[in-house]
């Protein structure tokens, strides 16, 4: 790498990240070489000491945004509550105002690849979360694997897994409820809720959520 490129990497890192959040996180997480955590301005990042956090290769980003000359509106979160596990296998981004918590005991897998939450969109994992590689989740998308709250003391119902497949869309105001598969290459339409699996190659709207076509392949 020569010298200007060297001189642009380092500008970039120090106008666009909270340099003295990214770099205490760094170390104190022990990351690999081939991992970056960055945490750009407007962040709140909560991690408990007993919380296994495992970014293997790629790049975590935490409120970044779509364009340079666009101002950060929105605060976003990342808290990772104890004996919780999280594990981001490559690229994933929060844009500003999106938000992940993980909560006592709790297990998110991110596969990476390239995926990304959108605007103020939030993943709330109290059991198990995985989303895989190349998905697009839009802006206020709500994802959980629980209800929180029991009804009439049903306590058995209230968490289930949450699997995302690879190269999954969701649209705008989607909300993904507990106990929900979606296959790889599904599409999932705006405002749509999601209540039953997905299938591979599927497109899903409405509310509750059901299937109106098969496609091949999406861009």
């Amino acid at each position: 790498m020569g010298l200007r490129s060297k001189i642009r990497k380092a500008k970039t890192f120090f106008t666009k990240y909270d340099v003295l959040k990214t770099i205490y996180w760094r170390f104190r997480l022990h990351l690999p070489r081939s991992a970056s955590f960055h945490i750009c301005p407007k962040s709140i990042v909560s991690i408990a000491k007993n919380a296994d956090v495992r970014i293997e290769s790629g790049e975590l980003a935490i409120n970044d945004t779509w364009f340079a000359t666009r101002k950060r509106r929105y605060v976003s979160e990342f808290r990772l509550d104890r004996d919780s596990t999280f594990i981001c296998k490559g690229d994933f981004m929060l844009f500003q105002g999106a938000s992940i918590y993980v909560a006592p005991g709790a297990k998110l897998v991110l596969h990476g690849g390239w995926s990304f939450l959108n605007t103020n969109s939030t993943l709330n994992c109290f059991h198990h979360i995985e989303i895989g590689k190349r998905c697009s989740i839009s802006d206020n998308v709500s994802i959980a694997d629980s209800d929180s709250h029991c009804i009439d003391g049903n306590k058995e119902k209230v968490t289930a897994p949450v699997i995302i497949g690879d190269h999954v869309w969701i649209g705008k105001n989607a909300t993904i409820l507990k106990g929900v598969t979606i296959g790889s290459g599904a599409v999932v339409g705006a405002g749509s809720l999601v209540t039953k699996d997905v299938p591979n190659n599927t497109v899903v709207v409405g509310n509750p959520a059901k299937p109106i076509k098969k496609i091949v392949n999406w861009e």
